[in-house]
């Protein structure tokens, strides 16, 4: 009886271990489940390439107006972001919630069209602006994502690490 219990547990371990390491999901789930991490974060990391050609992070407050990934930020003109983005656009920005997180790499215009501040304009940002004319929008257009969200099932390839990504 007892090699019967171990034989089984071994067979769910395998079980187990196989489902985990090639996990397949459907690409409108890792979406949902990514835009879950998104709605909760109320900060993102941003990375951008320094001068110097070495990653650049800071904190940032996103705007996601629809669940395109497409992500607006607010900045100041002179700061050093802008510089690294106007020599290197792409990025990457990471979003976080208890669950996992959400990694996405894009390239960033910089929008300075009153028109379009007005319209992707999120009004936590007023009070470190004195004016809308004083800053810069960033649009972030993804071309990819990566996930991890425990929550949904959704872990790294055990063997690599790697999350599941999801290209535009």
């Amino acid at each position: 009886m007892k090699k019967i219990k171990i034989n089984f547990w071994f067979f769910i371990l395998v079980t187990f271990l196989q489902f985990n390491y090639s996990q397949e999901f459907s690409k409108s789930f890792l979406i949902e489940s990514a835009q879950i991490i998104l709605n909760d974060s109320k900060t993102c990391i941003l990375t951008t390439i320094s001068e110097d050609g070495s990653p650049s992070s800071r904190v940032m407050d996103p705007f996601i107006p629809k669940d395109d990934f497409i992500v607006y930020m607010v900045t100041n003109p002179k700061s050093r972001k802008v510089a690294e983005i106007y020599e290197d656009p792409r990025v990457v920005l990471v979003f976080q919630n208890k669950s996992g997180y959400v990694s996405i790499k894009g390239l960033v215009s910089i929008i300075n069209n009153p028109t379009h501040k007005i319209k992707f304009w999120k009004k936590e940002w007023t009070p470190y602006y004195d004016s809308k004319e004083n800053a810069f929008l960033f649009k972030v257009l993804p071309y990819s994502l990566e996930i991890v969200n425990f929550d949904s099932g959704i872990s790294g390839n055990l063997e690599t690490w790697t999350p599941p990504k999801v290209s535009f």
